[in-house]
């Protein structure tokens, strides 16, 4: 049995006329009565009762109808599916993110990809650079939101958009109360809560290029790794942190952000495993592209 016979079966079923059926398939009647013949042959049962006048399903029939038209809507599926995850439309994604990125950036990619890949699941997970390096250099994770540069043969990365950084206060400071930004000088006597280099090289360096621009080095009281722990750190009185502007979502009480007088950054990327040619990731570098990335430059 082929699956051409299940076809021919269900339109004559449905015209329940040999001639409009044949018309339907764009085949002559004989032919398409031989078929029929021969799948009642084969299946050793009696599909349609015939006459001169007339063409009638039988009870056998009936049974069978359904049962064609179920299986033939489930390859129909199948095929739609399988072409679907081709395309990079269908399956699953994980996502990787760190640090301030989960304040608007993430929030904008999975908005996007919830109205234009519709059927592509995104598994986020947050993991510092560092760990990002590694999850994609092992396969664990598709594709990464970091901060760049990075070093591995292994790992292919984009630029995603640029952030500046501004410097994150305790309210009653008095660099708090001043109009207009900073000047990074005004902080050398200041104690520093910074991350540690292990998190990420990339961010740890960019945040060290603004104490070596001002001339001084930083006397560091605390390590931590998450934006929102540094920013509740401030608010208590631990000391003072630079973190990426986009931290500002971060709303506490007790604490102030100001602007540098000079444009510090750091640069966000996306990273994927060059290795890897599953068609999601193609598809979600290609929304990145052509959507993401314009909207942050």
């Amino acid at each position: 049995m082929e699956l051409r016979h299940l076809k021919y079966f269900i339109m004559v079923a449905e015209e329940l006329h040999f001639g409009r059926a044949a018309k339907r398939l764009n085949i002559s009647q004989p032919p398409l009565s031989q078929q029929i013949k021969q799948l009642e042959q084969e299946l050793n049962i009696t599909l349609f009762n015939r006459t001169n006048r007339s063409v009638e399903l039988t009870v056998t029939g009936e049974v069978f109808l359904e049962k064609s038209r179920k299986i033939l809507n489930y390859i129909n599926n199948a095929c739609e599916e399988a072409q679907g995850v081709d395309r990079g439309e269908i399956g699953e994604l994980v996502l990787a993110f760190g640090g301030s990125a989960a304040f608007d950036l993430l929030p904008t990619i999975i908005q996007t990809c919830n109205k234009l890949l519709p059927n592509i699941t995104l598994d986020l997970i947050q993991l510092t650079t560092s760990e990002q390096i590694k999850a994609l250099e092992e396969s664990r994770i598709h594709v990464g939101l970091l901060v760049s540069p990075i070093e591995s043969s292994l790992i292919d990365t984009e630029m995603l958009r640029t952030e500046s950084f501004v410097v994150c206060l305790p309210d009653y400071h008095p660099l708090a109360k001043r109009n207009g930004p900073i000047n990074a000088i005004e902080l050398a006597n200041e104690k520093f809560i910074m991350p540690p280099m292990q998190a990420g090289k990339g961010y740890y360096d960019a945040i060290n290029k603004i104490y070596e621009d001002a001339g001084f080095t930083p006397n560091v009281v605390q390590t931590a790794k998450e934006q929102h722990t540094m920013v509740s750190l401030v608010a208590a009185g631990i000391g003072i942190v630079i973190v990426p502007e986009s931290t500002q979502f971060i709303k506490l009480e007790g604490i102030v952000y100001k602007l540098f007088n000079k444009p510090y950054i750091k640069v966000n990327s996306i990273a994927w495993n060059k290795d890897n040619k599953h068609p999601v990731v193609k598809a979600f570098l290609k929304l990145m592209r052509e959507i993401i990335i314009p909207k942050y430059n």
